[in-house]
This record gives C-alpha cells, structure tokens and sequence, in this order.
C-alpha cells in the first residue's frame, strides 16, 4: 500500500494542442488522392504451393520404387501364376478322354487296398449321423 501512495496522480501523458480538430483533416487529406492498384497474382504464384506438393510427393515415390528395385532381390523360384502363364489350359481340356478316368476310378474302387470296413459298421455310422435306415437299405 505504500508504494501505491507514492505514484503521483497526475496523469504524466499529454495529447498535442488541436490534435482532435486536425486529426480528420489530416487523415482526409493524406488518403484522398491516393490511388490503390489491384496487384496482378501470375498463374504460378497461384498455384505454388500445389505444384511442390505434387512435385514433392513424386519425388518421394520415385526415390520409394528405386529403393525398392534396388534392394528387394529377385526370386529364384517361379510363381505358380507365373509358371501357368505361357500354358494353354484349352489344350489340357480338349486332352481329356472320359474313358481314361473311369478307368482310373474303377481300378481304384476295385482295389481293395483301403481299410476293412464292414457292412454293420457302415450302417451304425449312417444311423449316426442320423439317416434314415429305408435310405440305408436302398444303397445297399
């Protein structure tokens, strides 16, 4: 509280004599004849900062893809997509003689080399999985 005792209160800022009266006059006088031109903008100051946007995103992915060439190293095996390329699938297709693969089928139906099953077991694994047993009798 003391030191706010020891400011003076007089105000210590003075405004010029007629500086409100002059003021106007002063400020009509300086801009009245002035002339504003509208400054031309050029096309590339325009679009500036979009053209080193693109420029810099492709930069980065030229320098992405050589980096990438450069140090990815190149299969020593073939896709199968890539062996199939050059194979024509048509010529497989008109290859193919029906006779031959029921040949093949039956051969190995008559083969009896899979496991012995019986006809009771059959039947119990049917009726598991809950067919009916007319159905069951039919395909026997």
């Amino acid at each position: 509280m003391e030191k706010l005792n020891k400011i003076p209160g007089k105000n210590p800022f003075k405004v010029p004599d007629n500086y409100f009266e002059d003021a106007n006059r002063k400020i009509l006088s300086a801009t009245s004849g002035a002339k504003h031109e509208a400054r031309k903008i050029s096309l590339y100051d325009r679009f500036r900062t979009s053209l080193l946007i693109a420029a810099s995103v492709t930069g980065f992915i030229l320098i992405s893809y050589s980096a990438l060439k450069l140090f990815t190293h190149k299969k020593e095996s073939m896709d199968v997509s890539a062996a199939l390329y050059g194979v024509n699938t048509e010529s497989f297709i008109n290859d193919i003689d029906i006779s031959l693969i029921e040949e093949d089928v039956s051969t190995l139906v008559m083969n009896e080399e899979g496991p012995d099953v019986s006809k009771k077991d059959i039947i119990d694994y049917l009726i598991r999985e809950n067919i009916e047993i007319s159905d069951i009798y039919e395909q026997l």
